[in-house]
Parts: structure tokens; sequence; C-alpha cells
């Protein structure tokens, strides 16, 4: 009698094991994340409202390009100067317009992805001026 009982109970409990799905022990590992490639770039800044980007090369004449409005407007600075004291970079686009980017290094939220930067920016194309956020890409 006391086997049956025991049978009895063992039973619902056994039926609804066999019936759950199976998850394994571990999860299976993530594939690893390709190593970035060499950007080539010393800074890259965003902003919004309008939506733009700014790539400043590497090296003593970097190039830096520009996409203002969305992307609806796009300029480049062959060869702009690196100015150490200000943390920045000037110099002139092929049709003249002024161009510097100048940086500070703190903390800073582009205001929508909730991404954290490494970097304010103030980038003045003319007399229009955009401030946004910096990353320092890896060589």
């Amino acid at each position: 009698m006391r086997l049956r009982l025991i049978l009895l109970c063992a039973l619902p409990a056994l039926l609804l094991a066999a019936c759950a799905e199976k998850t394994p022990a571990t999860a299976a590992p993530k594939p690893a994340a390709a190593a970035p490639a060499s950007s080539g770039l010393a800074l890259r800044a965003i902003g919004t409202e309008p939506g733009w980007v700014a790539e400043v090369g590497a090296g003593a004449q970097p190039k830096i390009s520009l996409q203002l409005d969305y992307g609806q407007r796009k300029l480049e600075v062959p060869q702009a100067t690196v100015i150490e004291e200000s943390n920045g970079f000037a110099g002139d686009t092929h049709d003249g317009t002024a161009v510097s980017l100048t940086y500070k290094r703190e903390q800073c939220s582009d205001g929508m992805s909730d991404r954290d930067y490494p970097a304010s920016v103030v980038l003045q194309v003319g007399d229009q001026q955009y401030l946004g956020c910096a990353e320092f890409p890896s060589p």
C-alpha cells in the first residue's frame, strides 16, 4: 500500500519532467566579435538636430570629411591644421568655407542613443555652429 502511494505521488512529477523542454546546461558561446578594422581616423564626431558627422583623419595635416544636415550637405577640408593648444583642427573647404572643430575630453551623450562618448565637440562651418560628441577610434 505504501509503495502504491509513493508511486502515485511520484508519477505526476515524472510525467511533468518528461514533457518539459530541455535546455542546455550551459549557453552556447557567442561568436567573437570581429576586431575593428583600422579606421585611419583621429576623431569621429556626431551631432543631432540637424544630424551631422565629422571624420578627422590621422596625421600632421589631416583631411576633415563632413556630412551636414542629415547627409544632404557634404564638405571636405583636404588639409587641416592640428591646433594642439585648443584640442582641435581647422582649415578651409575647396570653396573657401572656414571649418574648425574643437573637442574637450569630458563625458558626452548625444541625447538620442543613450551612448556616452569621451569628448564633447564644437564644429564651426562658416557662420554655422554645431554641437556634438566625439570618439577617438583606434588606429
